[in-house]
């Protein structure tokens, strides 16, 4: 395909971006997660509710810190995985731009094409990783779990680089953080944290590079909520007591892997696809 060079006027939008803008305001306020989430959650209940019984509240609580460590480790720091260089390549092959700043002006339609093949790369990272773990049975378990987050967080940052948001600005680790907690269920209002993502971004936009930072920095340490953390620790260890079976491990680590990391890119999508949207409007 021929790089197109037209970009598209600020302040209005297309009409594949209106369309776009009501779908994503349909999605959240959709009471729960999507279908997928519905069915992963029904087929592993039995799993869940037996691990909520064997697994020790003193495992759970040691886990969850490791959790909440592991994304607050991340919400600060730059992650080195985190290359904006592949997403510009990528973005080349269908607009001509320089930067992440070019890439924001470009119309919707190749903003969205470009998130659905970096979600689609690391929904199939996933996949691998699960699936290598996955063979190693219990003994590459702990490995797992922090893998696993760590590409979930990998491909939040990514898309909002699709949208041309850069990851490595003050307080964006902070707002991927959050958005990596409204996919993972933390909230059954999911409109309602929408809205305070927006409130937290307005926030952040009306403060100098320095305090943004420093803003951030005291945001992190207190973003992660403990029903949140909870929820993904109990997910993430019920669904993984699978992988300790042998060969079925590899099936079952590639397949919750897959439709983890590609529920949370999903909701990253739309967070980001709103939010580029708005700025569009503003101006």
């Amino acid at each position: 395909m021929a790089p197109v060079t037209a970009e598209a006027v600020v302040g209005e939008l297309s009409a594949y971006e209106q369309r776009a803008l009501a779908e994503v305001e349909a999605y959240f306020r959709e009471p729960e997660e999507s279908l997928l989430g519905r069915v992963s959650r029904g087929l592993f209940r039995p799993i869940e509710t037996m691990a909520d019984r064997l697994i020790p509240d003193r495992v759970l609580a040691v886990t969850g810190d490791a959790v909440e460590g592991l994304l607050r480790g991340i919400a600060l720091v730059s992650d080195r995985t985190v290359a904006v260089d592949s997403v510009l390549r990528r973005a080349r092959e269908r607009v001509e731009v320089d930067d992440l700043e070019a890439l924001s002006r470009q119309d919707l339609h190749h903003l969205d094409a470009l998130a659905t093949t970096v979600a689609q790369e690391h929904e199939l990272a996933a996949l691998l990783e699960g699936a290598g773990c996955g063979l190693g049975g219990a003994a590459l378990l702990a490995a797992d779990i922090p893998l696993l987050i760590g590409v979930s967080m990998r491909v939040v940052r990514l898309l909002g680089a699709a949208y041309g948001i850069d990851p490595f600005a003050p307080g964006e680790g902070v707002m991927a953080l959050k958005v990596f907690e409204l996919a993972c269920g933390g909230t059954r209002d999911r409109y309602g944290t929408l809205l305070e993502l927006d409130a937290l971004q307005d926030e952040l936009d009306g403060l100098e590079p320095k305090e943004r930072a420093e803003k951030a920095a005291v945001v992190a340490s207190l973003l992660v909520s403990r029903e949140a953390t909870k929820r993904l620790v109990s997910l993430l260890l019920s669904r993984k007591l699978f992988q300790t079976v042998p060969v079925a491990g590899a099936l079952v680590g590639a397949g919750f892997n897959y439709m983890f990391v590609q529920g949370v890119g999903e909701v990253a999508r739309q967070v980001y696809r709103r939010r580029r949207l708005n700025e569009k409007q503003r101006g």
